[in-house]
């Protein structure tokens, strides 16, 4: 596939500012993102011979909000996801080992890579009935609240988030989980798979998604 078509599929100018591989699955960006993104597309399409860098260059407006951190396979978080995966993680796995409070993490990112989940984290975490603590009361939502009632555990869960995202922020290959004490209907499902367990939680993959 020619870089000319490649970029007007993805958004290049963050790919390469940030370092990461270039794949067609970003979220959308916003109006501006695009209009730089085609704006770079056409310089190339145009100048056969232009290289990395000219590219990188050609995308120098895009803002430092819109380039916050950046996986492997090209997604861009912002401060929302970032603070959104930080309290999911607090909130659903606090009392975990750091390989529990992973797993947790890891099946937010699988929903965001899943055709059947919303396309951002932010999404992904705030999407209706889906994380208790998002509607039950008496929960932190807030991360000054959160780091308010429990600040080491909080201080640990944000290192460990923060982390997470620079090595990559791979999914897990798990969709689902709760804890070993409920079992709920959807688990018993034919389209459910076990997957593992770890610490308190076992989890589980959709067969179709």
């Amino acid at each position: 596939m020619g870089i000319a078509v490649q970029l007007t599929k993805i958004l290049v100018a963050c790919s390469l500012l940030a370092g990461c591989a270039l794949n067609e699955s970003v979220p959308s960006p916003s109006t501006a993102t695009q209009q730089i993104a085609s704006e770079v597309a056409n310089k190339v399409s145009s100048d056969s011979s232009a290289s990395a860098a000219s590219v990188v260059k050609a995308s120098e407006a895009l803002t430092a909000s819109e380039v916050k951190a950046c996986k492997e396979n090209g997604y861009v978080f912002s401060q929302k996801d970032i603070d959104a995966l930080i309290l999911n993680a607090f909130n659903e796995a606090r009392g975990e080992s750091n390989a529990g409070i992973l797993a947790v993490l890891g099946v937010t990112m699988a929903r965001v890579d899943s055709a059947c989940y919303p396309d951002t984290v932010h999404g992904v975490v705030y999407q209706r009935k889906q994380f208790s603590w998002t509607w039950q009361r008496g929960t932190p939502r807030t991360l000054a609240a959160a780091k308010a009632i429990e600040p080491k555990t909080y201080a640990k869960v944000k290192a460990l988030v923060e982390n997470y995202i620079a090595q990559g922020a791979k999914p897990n290959g798990s969709l689902f989980y709760h804890t070993k004490d409920v079992r709920p209907s959807w688990s018993r499902s034919a389209s459910i798979e076990r997957t593992h367990v770890t610490g308190s939680h076992i989890f589980y993959d959709h067969r179709r998604c």
